[in-house]
């Protein structure tokens, strides 16, 4: 492979990943409802999340469900 270019498949996921994630974000922020909103948000850091893993920051993708994720849903259930 030569420097500089990347697969295919790694390219349309990152796309795939950051158009998912902006979709989700614009739902998280129209829907009345808070637990709509609330699943809206976690699809939004998964999504976040895979694309620190396809940009190898593993660490910061596990940290993005972890905190974040795991924080907006516990809120939302309350």
């Amino acid at each position: 492979m030569p420097h500089g270019t990347l697969p295919l498949l790694y390219t349309f996921h990152f796309y795939l990943f950051g158009l998912i994630a902006i979709v989700s974000a614009l739902l998280f922020v129209t829907r009345k409802s808070p637990v709509a909103a609330a699943l809206w948000l976690v699809n939004t850091m998964f999504c976040l999340a895979a694309l620190f893993v396809l940009l190898d920051a593993q660490f910061i993708g596990a940290l993005q469900v972890i905190v974040y994720a795991a924080r907006s849903w516990s809120c939302s259930c309350s």
